[in-house]
């Protein structure tokens, strides 16, 4: 069965369609590996199919007519294509976690970056640990790189998880001394704000570490904070708390 890739799965039937001088209907697509696009790229996969062409149908065999009857006979449930069927996944949050395990082993390899990658669940949050000797090549500068491969980890986890479960990928312990710094950043600029009277706009930052803002300054009596724009640009807000007369 021959094989095609494209950086997508329509682009790939598109290719194999053109080399094997097919049109759509005349193959069945068989879904090898779907595209990922990746993040900075990171994770980038290409879309691989295999396609065969349809065997010619044979002949139908003449079937005498039945007399009518006033009773319809149900109507046979539509099925889907196989290669659709094919390409939905099982959902379960076990092989999820195993699939991610196995993609974040793909990408490090990508980078040339050798790790040790081991998860553990806590509550509804899925960390996994990366050791390596290259520990600033994988975070990046402010965290870059390793918030990028964690995008990527929760995407592959929501498209075979069954539940809603967070993605956290920590490199020795990279998410520790982050948070800490965040959490002092929030204090400091609380200090600037009530100071100057005037709003500070936040660079953008990931979801866990604006709640992290959020949380820090949730009972300061002289600031308020909240979220503007989409992820992942998205930043906080801190301003003057207005008095309440």
């Amino acid at each position: 069965m021959p094989t095609f890739q494209g950086a997508t799965i329509q682009k790939a039937i598109d290719a194999g369609l053109k080399a094997m001088k097919q049109d759509r209907a005349a193959v069945s697509v068989e879904v090898v590996q779907e595209g990922k696009k990746g993040v900075l790229g990171i994770g980038k996969r290409p879309a691989i199919v295999n396609l065969q062409i349809n065997p010619e149908p044979s002949p139908a065999p003449k079937v005498k007519p039945e007399p009518k009857s006033h009773h319809r006979p149900p109507l046979p449930k539509p099925k889907l294509p196989e290669a659709l069927r094919r390409d939905q996944p099982v959902r379960d949050d076990q092989t999820a976690i195993a699939l991610v395990q196995s993609y974040l082993e793909d990408i490090t390899t990508q980078l040339q970056i050798p790790t040790t990658i081991d998860s553990e669940r806590r509550g509804d949050t899925v960390w996994y640990a990366m050791t390596t000797p290259k520990d600033a090549l994988l975070i990046g500068k402010h965290g870059k790189i390793i918030n990028a491969i964690q995008y990527l980890a929760q995407t592959e986890f929501n498209h075979y998880g069954k539940s809603k479960w967070t993605i956290m990928l920590n490199v020795g312990d990279y998410r520790e001394r982050r948070d800490a710094a965040v959490r002092r950043l929030a204090e400091k600029s609380a200090r600037e704000v009530i100071a100057r009277g005037t709003a500070i706009y936040l660079d953008p930052m990931p979801s866990f570490e604006r709640k992290a803002i959020h949380q820090t300054l949730a009972d300061n009596e002289y600031v308020e904070t909240h979220s503007e724009g989409l992820d992942p640009r998205r930043y906080v807000v801190i301003t003057p708390k207005r008095p309440n007369f």
